[in-house]
């Protein structure tokens, strides 16, 4: 399916492609073979916010790890695969592909191998100012087989003068997801581990900036 180009700074993230697709084979009914899905059942919302503080990681550092989708697969848990589509002239919007397993869901009975997703998000990108001193990264999924819809958002910040001052710049995280699914099944499987993915993922990009050194040149404030 086409997906529209990327224009720059709009005032807010829109979906360009809404699928209510079945899920997979696996989740038909047997009796009438009706896909429990879209189709058959509304949507639901799960989320949850993570927040903590990175000591020593300064936001822009962070920051520039998030926005570097294409190094996903190589640090993220679950995540199979990322690539960048395109990008916004202004460089505030892209696109992105993932494709993630999913915790909980097994491709059968008693196998190791996880229901898999593949989707398209679009993102974009907010640095700091003088006048908002936030980093900003919000993506929203424009095309996905599972998801009715997914969205996260980081918003980082320095922390108190007094925190940097005893150990050099440290990072508020505040880490948002939304997930919105027909299925109930992973519905309710995703709902039970939302709270973990999330908190092993924010770790997954500490661990990142620690082992990436931060171009101080990149710096917005």
């Amino acid at each position: 399916m086409m997906i529209k180009m990327v224009r720059c700074c709009p005032t807010s993230i829109t979906t360009v492609v809404k699928q209510n697709y079945c899920i997979s084979t696996i989740f038909r009914s047997q009796s009438n073979n009706r896909c429990i899905g879209a189709s058959a059942r509304s949507a639901t919302t799960h989320s949850h916010v993570h927040r903590s503080v990175l000591t020593n990681i300064h936001p822009q550092h962070l920051y520039n790890i998030v926005n570097n989708v294409d190094s996903y697969k190589d640090f993220l848990p679950y995540c199979h695969e990322s690539k960048i589509l395109q990008t916004s002239p202004c460089r505030t919007m892209m696109d992105a592909v993932l494709r993630v397993g999913l915790p909980g869901l097994s491709l059968s009975a008693g196998s190791n191998s996880l229901l898999e997703e593949r989707y398209v998000s679009r993102v974009r990108m907010i640095p700091a100012s003088e006048n908002t001193p936030f980093w900003t990264v919000e993506a929203k999924s424009i095309q996905s087989n599972l998801f009715d819809s997914l969205k996260s958002r980081w918003q980082l910040s320095l922390t108190d003068d007094d925190a940097n001052a005893r150990g050099g710049p440290s990072c508020n995280v505040n880490f948002e997801v939304e997930i919105q699914l027909s299925n109930p099944l992973i519905a309710f499987t995703l709902d039970r581990v939302l709270k973990d993915v999330a908190k092993a993922q924010v770790e997954a990009f500490e661990k990142r900036c620690r082992a990436i050194p931060f171009d101080n040149e990149s710096k917005t404030l």
